[in-house]
């Protein structure tokens, strides 16, 4: 019965009781000891049946209604003198019950096993006291002898006291409503357990014209040594053989019924679990040729998971996180030609999120075969760290990815991947985020998109234009006397000519370190990666090294950042010059940047392709941030970093999304991640058609 029909049917026995004590009394509320200890176990009585004990009796029912009733005899013992021994017996037998249930809560041990002595013992008192000691007989005990003894038999009052009080207990509203409800239920069984397929697995055999989907909500009765239990189930797959309808249901351990429903042994009713029951989305459950890296799963309810969702299970009482990475199609032959199909995912194993490190701890065993698999519940916000830059979340969650602001620069930092996938924008956003007055970025940019999309930092090229001209001219001027034979090389030409590139690139860099600007660009005259282009970028180089070396970069941080990096440290073979004779330029340029890290100079590599891009160099990053890519090159280089298993991953990205591993990240493991809602700065003026490459 509802409580609110409870509550209700507990006024009416009130209203009742204070109508009959009105009647024969003149008053509601009774005056006299004997007369309140007689209304006083009538409205027990009703409370007992409607709200403690309305389906069964615990020790510690028993334990309450003892005390209670030797409280109200104890201070009246003399105004209770009629019934004589009657009061003694009474007043020791529910003593005797008050000593009895405190034994067994005292020796029941739930860390000990169900057969240990102690626990049988408790067992046995408790089915005594339950039974000759609940809330129903003991009041309706002190009912009837205040009645007999106090009462007049013969009067009117004595038989509407007795036939109200026998209303309460024969003619039990609740009663009928419980056994409609069981017979209903009984009524409403829907298939039977046929047999246990593992500890939380049953496979139910369905009754005709009982209809039953997968996700549903169910009640069995099952008999696991213990008696007959009642569970709460879910269906997880359903499937016809040789015309018979089976079920596979997982027990659900979190979940217990409300009510009891009066089933058969093995048999199993549809129910309804209110919302605010279970907060978790099943997903599937785990199969066979799991591993601890990996999970295997089969799906149970669609449309709920995908490449890079989050899920959890419970094992050794932790929650351990993993991400999907691919789902697989089956289908299985059953007898007679009968076929069940589905589609098993694999998740990689992340570990168990820890609060206090911001990252993941890993889990060293493998899950159960059918452990339950739900969404990932969210966690509380993390603030970031001091030093570290929030830059995304795992997909649909909360859970942060925190990048290591500094390490990412002395360490070096990949950001990989094909036009369109929101690395351009991500790059721009990592760029004001790093730019301070400690820590210097200069953007060696070809496209001129960097000087309109950041003008919120004001950027100016590292060298001016009529500096740049002076430059060019002395790299052309040096490159003719080099083609000549070395008897024939002017030595004042090149001395001149060293020099002044040497200066200007100096005068410039310097600068820009003692200055208050955060940002340069050093924008390429030219898209081709040619030997002019190399040796501009060569001496650039060689400069700024030589005021890390020299001046300590006049106390300040410096982060460069290489878009378009096949121009600039390509791959030998990719260069742009038929003779490979500036091979040896673009291994001087991987040397200058192997070094950097000493001199307090990090690399943020940008590239479309890894293939076009000196390994020398990329080998270097260590941390890597890949967005979609398809090249069989890419995969191939980026799964030393990030395993096979990511790596198939990489095609399917969506856009904005990412796979980020290395020493500048938080988590330990290589993940899949989103990259928030990024808004730019307005730039003044619009982008010319030709100038916009890669505006991802």
């Amino acid at each position: 019965m509802p409580k609110g029909q409870r509550v209700i049917l507990f006024s009416l026995y009130l209203f009742v009781s204070g109508v009959i004590s009105f009647v024969f009394n003149g008053k509601i509320i009774p005056a006299g000891n004997s007369t309140i200890v007689l209304y006083s176990s009538l409205v027990m009585l009703c409370f007992i049946v409607l709200f403690v004990e309305h389906f069964f009796s615990k020790p510690t029912d028993v334990l309450a209604s003892s005390i209670s009733i030797l409280l109200l005899l104890s201070p009246i013992k003399s105004d209770l003198l009629k019934m004589g021994l009657w009061y003694d017996a009474f007043f020791i037998y529910n003593l005797f019950l008050v000593v009895l249930s405190l034994v067994a809560l005292l020796l029941l041990d739930s860390e000990k096993s169900s057969s240990s002595i102690g626990n049988r013992v408790s067992i046995n008192i408790k089915t005594f006291v339950t039974a000759f000691g609940n809330g129903k007989f003991l009041f309706y005990s002190l009912f009837i002898l205040s009645l007999l003894f106090y009462v007049d038999s013969q009067s009117n009052e004595f038989l509407v006291l007795f036939g109200f009080s026998a209303v309460i207990l024969l003619i039990d509203p609740k009663k009928y409503y419980l056994k409609t409800k069981m017979q209903n239920n009984r009524e409403g069984e829907i298939g039977t357990i046929f047999s246990v397929q593992s500890s939380n697995t049953y496979l139910a055999k369905l009754y005709k014209n009982k209809p039953l989907k997968n996700n549903e909500y169910i009640q069995f009765a099952f008999n696991e040594g213990n008696g007959c239990e009642q569970h709460i189930g879910v269906v997880i797959d359903i499937y016809v053989l040789d015309g018979q309808r089976w079920s596979k249901i997982l027990k659900l351990d979190d979940l217990s019924p409300e009510i009891s429903l009066n089933l058969n042994e093995k048999g199993i009713a549809r129910i309804k679990v209110p919302k605010t029951a279970t907060t978790k989305t099943l997903i599937g459950t785990v199969v066979d040729s799991s591993n601890i890296k990996r999970v295997r799963f089969e799906e149970s309810v669609s449309g709920n998971v995908e490449e890079g969702t989050l899920l959890q299970l419970k094992c050794a009482n932790k929650n351990i996180l993993y991400q999907v990475l691919q789902g697989t199609t089956y289908t299985e032959s059953l007898e007679s030609k009968n076929e069940a199909a589905g589609i098993v995912g694999e998740a990689l194993q992340l570990g168990s999120w820890n609060s206090e490190e911001f990252t993941f701890n890993r889990f060293g065993w493998v899950p159960p075969v059918n452990s339950p698999l739900y969404i990932a519940d969210n966690i509380e916000a993390q603030e970031t760290p001091e030093g570290y830059l929030n830059i995304g979340t795992i997909p649909n969650t909360n859970y942060p990815i925190f990048l290591n602001k500094e390490t990412a620069i002395t360490h070096h930092l990949a950001i990989l991947g094909v036009t369109g996938t929101g690395k351009s924008v991500f790059t721009r956003n990592l760029v004001r985020n790093i730019a301070s007055q400690e820590t210097k970025v200069i953007i060696v940019d070809f496209t001129l998109e960097h000087s309109k999309r950041l003008n919120d930092l004001d950027p100016k090229p590292v060298v001016a234009e009529d500096k740049q001209v002076d430059i060019f001219a002395a790299i052309d001027a040096l490159s003719a006397e080099y083609e000549k034979f070395a008897n024939n090389r002017n030595a004042q030409v090149i001395a001149d000519s060293e020099r002044i590139i040497k200066v200007n690139f100096y005068n410039a860099i310097k600068d820009f370190m003692e200055g208050d600007d955060r940002l340069r660009l050093f924008e390429l005259p030219d898209v081709a990666n040619s030997t002019a282009i190399l040796e501009y970028t060569k001496w650039f180089f060689r400069a700024l090294f030589a005021i890390a070396r020299n001046e300590n970069n006049c106390g300040r941080k410096v982060c460069v950042v290489l878009e378009e990096a096949h121009t600039v440290i390509p791959e030998w073979n990719f260069v742009g010059v038929s003779d490979k004779s500036a091979q040896s330029l673009v291994n001087s340029i991987g040397q200058i940047a192997l070094q950097g890290r000493k001199y307090g100079i990090g690399f943020v590599i940008v590239a479309q392709r890894t293939a076009n891009v000196s390994k020398t160099v990329l080998t270097q990053c260590n941390s890597i941030i890949a967005f979609q890519q398809f090249d069989r090159t890419s995969g191939e280089f980026l799964s030393n970093y990030v395993g096979d298993d990511m790596v198939q991953a990489l095609p399917t990205l969506k856009f904005k999304q990412a796979i980020a591993v290395g020493k500048a990240f938080k988590a330990n493991m290589p993940l899949i991640f989103e990259v928030p809602n990024i808004e730019e700065p307005m730039f003044e003026e619009p982008i010319d058609e030709q100038d916009h490459v890669d505006n991802s």
